[in-house]
């Protein structure tokens, strides 16, 4: 039997048309019943082909695809802050001995260096009472630290210069630090103090910045970077490398309060060029914290001490006055003419005929008390005096490497409240010759 695709119709299995309807009758072939089985079989394999690739691309789009090719069209998520990287100088930290007279170790602390040719910081307490330090860096490097240039004892700075082992050279190209500002700082920022704890030269400690305090004019850091004996005077670094404050002292009975003066007071210090032995300083350091001006507790700030106002009137000025050497017996006219700046003195001083010691000056006032030290070519001229009614009144020693030491009186008066003009290099001072044309 055969059916009628048109009617439906059953007819014989060899009628050639459909009896119901005239449909002209298919009569299927094996060979072509098997050809159409093929041909749907590679429809159906060409069909699931073309889903896998719909599934593939849909895949490497969502999975494969480089996070910077969806940017264009997908918003990124916020990253993380990335881990900052120090860029330190290390190298520029110094591990500073100091020793007395007999050469006998007394201290030890940090420094860093300022600049190229040696210029160094630290804290004052680091070489408080040596005669002589020596500074180790730079891999095994040893300078020797001659001179004082800048000091403010109530911050407990002091800025000094190295010079070449066995040398009167200064150093050339040597490593250094950024100075920067804590102003520039925000709390819970990351910091590294670098130090010599102990004698360890080097050694890096880091923490975060937890506190700004104010105390006495004084700016103080407090941070959260470990530092131990051994570390005072060490540079703390910001997060860009730059130092904003010099690890001072910690409390001991406190959990992790360690505390650093903020950079900022150090730049002051730069332009003083005190230019004095490290002995001589401290013979001066002595002498200005011996006696500080001390009020009665019944006093008031509405009730100053007797002559107070005269005492804190900054000493900047040119002074005149009259000089006499005892041991000669000879009496000349001088003058002097300095800046004071945080209780430290600079400046020049002038002598006429027939006396001689002219030459740049640096010393220290507190309170009513004034010293300062003149370095000229006759010699070293120590000056001491009592500050009082507008006046400077005491004594002074010559020191000679070829002579008798010379002693002497003087008496000063203010001139004129002008000082140095800004900038000032004390290198030209006037001499003797000078004075006496």
């Amino acid at each position: 039997m055969i059916f009628c695709i048109n009617c439906g119709t059953r007819n014989e299995a060899d009628a050639v048309f459909c009896l119901s309807c005239g449909q002209t009758l298919y009569h299927g072939s094996k060979g072509a019943t098997s050809r159409a089985r093929k041909t749907w079989r590679r429809y159906r394999l060409l069909v699931l082909a073309s889903l896998f690739a719909v599934v593939a691309a849909l895949v490497f789009v969502l999975f494969v695809r480089k996070p910077e090719d969806l940017s264009r069209s997908t918003p990124r998520a916020s990253k993380e802050p990335a881990q900052v990287t120090v860029p330190i100088t290390d190298k520029a930290v110094l591990t500073i001995v100091g020793a007395n007279r007999s050469g006998s170790k007394m201290s030890q602390g940090s420094g860093f260096i300022l600049t190229s040719d040696g210029l160094a910081g630290s804290n004052y307490h680091v070489l408080e009472g040596a005669s002589q330090a020596v500074a180790e860096c730079c891999g095994g490097r040893v300078f020797e630290i001659r001179s004082v240039e800048g000091s403010d004892l109530k911050k407990d700075l002091v800025v000094f210069q190295l010079y070449e082992s066995g040398s009167p050279y200064k150093p050339q190209d040597l490593p250094h630090v950024i100075l920067g500002s804590s102003r520039d700082s925000t709390v819970g920022e990351r910091v590294i103090a670098i130090g010599s704890p102990q004698g360890l030269e080097n050694t890096m400690s880091d923490g975060i910045l937890s506190a700004v305090r104010e105390y006495d004019a004084v700016r103080l850091l407090q941070i959260t970077a470990p530092i131990s004996p051994g570390s005072s005077g060490g540079p703390v670094f910001n997060a860009a490398g730059e130092v904003i404050g010099i690890a001072t002292f910690q409390f001991e009975k406190g959990q992790n309060l360690n505390f650093a003066v903020a950079a900022e007071h150090l730049r002051p210090l730069l332009d003083q060029h005190l230019r004095v032995s490290l002995a001589k300083f401290q013979s001066l350091a002595r002498k200005a914290q011996r006696e500080q001006p001390r009020v009665a507790a019944s006093q008031t700030a509405e009730t100053p001490p007797e002559n107070s106002l005269p005492i804190a009137r900054p000493l900047t000025g040119q002074f005149g006055g009259i000089v006499h050497n005892q041991s000669a017996n000879l009496s000349a006219e001088f003058w002097i003419i300095v800046n004071e700046t945080h209780g430290v003195l600079s400046g020049c001083m002038g002598v006429r005929q027939p006396l001689f010691g002219s030459g740049p000056l640096s010393g220290f006032v507190a309170g009513p008390d004034v010293s300062f030290i003149v370095t000229s070519a006759i010699g070293t001229i120590t000056f001491v005096g009592l500050r009082e009614k507008g006046a400077i009144n005491g004594t002074y020693t010559v020191e000679r490497q070829s002579a008798p030491n010379q002693e002497g009186t003087f008496t000063l008066r203010r001139v004129k409240s002008e000082g140095l003009r800004s900038g000032f290099d004390m290198g030209n001072c006037p001499t003797d010759a000078e004075m006496n044309q």
